[in-house]
């Protein structure tokens, strides 16, 4: 899809993992053109055999669901707002408090590891860009042909990945700022506010800016700018299918891409 307002295109698309398991595509996405938000989620999920036994179900997905409405709707009554930060902060600690009761009302021994969701959560102000980055998406612009990512793409070494099972990562690496590779999700603990890392980028006429899950974070690190110029998210994230292997990942995620052109 190709929106236009005043010198801003926007394209993006996204598709689940692919994978035999049939599971839901957990990634999220908002695109207000008018309004100037834009946002990314990444459903952090259970672990595959718990899929395997009720493949249809998925508490990742109603937690993004229940992030993006809280977030969103938060954002839209409070744009005229003068501080973009306090609007973002405000917005994400709403809608993690809404995961918080949501879970409340589920039996969080059904699940070894509650589902959460993190992201990339922006408002586009003027030629500013302000914006939230939480847990392992990640952000890509190119400027004059050069690439700079920005976000906090976070991927457990191998090693790591060796010595534990899906659940004890989870519960080693998410939300622990005392561990050197934790990372930030939105599960509805009140610690998750400590890791939300603000920042802005000053854009300029040309810029590229792509905000991404991590299904597609190789790709966009990998490939040449001139390519990601040229190509459509739809593309992107097709051709991204050739990082779904070692010695880039174990398996195919699903992939979200936003793809602005200033």
């Amino acid at each position: 899809m190709l929106l236009m307002k005043n010198a801003l295109h926007i394209e993006y698309a996204t598709k689940p993992h692919g994978r035999e398991l049939d599971k839901p595509n957990e990634d999220r996405l908002l695109v207000d053109r008018e309004r100037g938000i834009f946002i990314v989620l990444d459903g952090v999920t259970r672990p595959h055999d718990e899929y395997e036994a009720a493949p249809y179900e998925s508490a990742a997905g109603e937690v993004g669901d229940i992030f993006l409405k809280e977030v969103y709707t938060y954002i839209c009554d409070h744009l005229s707002e003068h501080d973009p930060r306090k609007i973002l902060e405000n917005a994400v600690k709403i809608a993690n408090e809404e995961i918080r009761r949501y879970r409340s009302k589920k039996n969080a021994a059904e699940w070894s590891f509650f589902p959460a969701t993190l992201g990339i959560i922006s408002i586009l102000r003027g030629k500013t860009l302000h914006y939230l980055c939480v847990g392992d998406c990640i952000g890509l612009l190119i400027r004059y042909n050069s690439k700079i990512i920005f976000g906090r793409e976070l991927t457990v070494k191998a090693v790591d990945l060796c010595k534990a099972t899906k659940s004890e990562r989870y519960a080693l690496y998410c939300n622990h700022p005392e561990n050197h590779l934790s990372y930030t999700v939105f599960n509805g603990d009140e610690v998750v506010m400590d890791g939300v890392q603000y920042s802005l980028i000053d854009l300029r006429e040309g810029d590229l800016l792509f905000l991404a899950s991590d299904g597609i974070a190789d790709y966009l690190k990998y490939e040449k700018a001139i390519d990601l110029i040229t190509k459509s998210p739809e593309s992107i994230i097709e051709d991204s299918g050739r990082y779904d292997a070692p010695p880039f990942a174990s398996y195919a995620d699903d992939k979200t891409l936003i793809k602005l052109q200033f």
